[in-house]
This record gives structure tokens, C-alpha cells and sequence, in this order.
């Protein structure tokens, strides 16, 4: 049951800073006077930290989980618990999932929210992405000598 709770909680931050992150950085892009090249790699810069904030709160949550309500543990070879815990977490995040570390407990379940999680996220920032090269790049091709669109 901790783990369902702190799933939803985990599933719910992480639609909000991506949110916000996304938002933030789309809204800022389009006022400010660079290069569109500029605005995307504004985009895509903001796109990656907003994902590995993700992480970071998924390995918290599973030091937590091991920790504090000791429900589950990241077995293998380990070397240091935020290490095991946040490179475990990417691996979930990105449905990589190389499997010398796997989890034992209540962990398997916020694991495999953390993958569906992940794979929304990163289709999100695909989507945002398509979009904003869609929209700079027209206004790139448009500021181009000799171009009449």
C-alpha cells in the first residue's frame, strides 16, 4: 500500500514539473529574441533536466521505500545507496531495465509505475519537441534571404 500512495504522489509531481518545466521554457522561448537553433536547445536543455528531476525523486522514493518503510530493497552489486538507486531509477525511467540491479518487495511495483511514468514523459517531450521545431523552424525558414513563404 506505501508503494501504490507513493506512486500516485510520484506520478502526480512529476506531471507537474514537467508541466511547469515545459511551459516555463516554451513561454521564455518564444519571447526571447535568439536564434531558433537557440530556442530548441533551450527546449531540449529543459526537457532533460525536468527528466532527471523525475529520476532523482523515483530513487529518493526508492531509498525510502528501503530505508525508512523497509518494504523492498534494490538488489545486486552495490556500491553506494543513492548510486544503486538513482542509476536503478534511470533504467526504470527509460524502460531500459539492464537488470544487475532489480528490485525485491513493494519496489517491483513503484518500478514498474516509474517505467509506464517514464514512457509518458519522454513522449511528451517528443511531442513538445515536433512542435516547437515545427513553429521555429518555419520562423527560421521564413527570416531566410531569398525565401518568399
Amino acid at each position: 500500500m506505501t508503494a501504490i500512495i507513493l506512486a500516485a504522489l510520484l506520478i502526480a509531481a512529476t506531471i507537474f514539473t514537467h508541466y511547469e518545466i515545459l511551459r516555463f521554457t516554451s513561454r521564455g522561448a518564444t519571447d526571447l529574441r535568439v536564434h531558433p537553433r537557440m530556442r530548441l536547445w533551450m527546449m531540449l536543455t529543459a526537457a532533460v533536466i525536468s527528466h532527471v528531476l523525475h529520476v532523482v525523486l523515483y530513487a529518493g522514493a526508492y531509498i525510502l521505500l528501503e530505508e525508512v518503510f523497509r518494504v523492498g530493497a534494490i538488489a545486486g552489486p552495490s556500491a553506494a545507496k543513492f548510486d544503486d538507486a538513482f542509476y536503478f531509477s534511470i533504467t526504470s525511467y527509460t524502460t531500459l531495465g539492464i537488470g544487475d540491479l532489480y528490485p525485491t518487495g513493494q519496489i517491483r511495483l513503484l518500478s514498474g509505475v516509474e517505467a509506464l511514468n517514464g514512457l509518458v514523459m519522454v513522449t511528451w517531450t517528443a511531442s513538445m519537441t515536433y512542435l516547437h521545431m515545427e513553429r521555429f523552424w518555419t520562423i527560421h525558414l521564413s527570416d531566410q534571404p531569398g525565401n518568399d513563404d
